[in-house]
């Protein structure tokens, strides 16, 4: 690990940080629920911070040489702790936080194209965006997506424009993690609290979670090689 690169993790940290008490103080005040969503259990929303504090830090590891895109990829994947914490809460994913993100991603990537000089990046990533937003859409219109709504659908192009800007291998193993991840929590949920066929899984955070994973990948290696 370059010794350089040390000091603006540590920067990446304290804003992640910041911006996660922000967002956990933001998500207390319950402003993304509906009138009938009120009556709901509160759920905690610590862990939000703690996953905004380590998730700039391990991007900017993860991308030393590439400064703007770790940049994008922290605040696009802070947005997604965001949504993935409301689908725990109320099972849904707000249009007000996909819709805008995958506006922003579109230009944002653009910036990070023009400036790395690989404008076939972007395009790729509107592709793979694309591509998993229609195949989760069939998805949930077939009904086998176990448990995806249409809110998923509406998150899958952002999460294949983070993935595909990468490559499109990127693409599969991050949709693959989530599926997995998702199958593991509802086996742990019918094997150990009872839940069947009618019990709600909220997919978002699975979605989120498996995208997440695949682009620290590289800090995860990176650290483990250093123990």
């Amino acid at each position: 690990m370059s010794e350089d690169v040390l000091p603006w993790t540590g920067v990446a940290a304290l804003l992640g940080g910041a911006v996660g008490l922000w967002c956990a103080r933001w998500l207390r005040s319950q402003a993304y629920r509906y009138e009938d969503e009120f009556g709901l259990r509160t759920r905690g929303v610590g862990w939000v911070v703690t996953a905004c504090v380590l998730l700039p830090a391990l991007l900017v590891l993860a991308r030393p040489d590439e400064p703007l895109l770790a940049t994008v990829q922290a605040v696009a994947g802070m947005s997604l702790v965001v949504l993935g914490a409301i689908d725990i809460d109320v099972f849904r994913l707000p249009d007000t936080i996909t819709y805008p993100l995958a506006v922003g991603l579109v230009v944002a990537l653009l910036g990070v194209a023009i400036v790395a000089d690989d404008v076939g990046a972007w395009v790729r990533a509107l592709l793979a965006g694309v591509t998993l937003g229609g195949f989760y859409l069939i998805l949930v219109l077939i009904g086998g997506g176990s448990g995806m709504g249409l809110g998923d659908a509406k998150l899958a192009p952002s999460l294949g424009m983070l993935l595909g800007y990468l490559s499109w291998p990127h693409v599969l193993l991050g949709s693959v993690v989530s599926f997995l991840l998702a199958g593991v929590a509802a086996v742990y949920l019918v094997v150990f609290t009872g839940a069947g066929r009618k019990s709600q899984l909220a997919f978002g955070p699975y979605l989120v979670a498996g995208t997440l994973l695949v682009l620290v990948a590289p800090a995860v290696s990176t650290l483990l090689q250093e123990i």
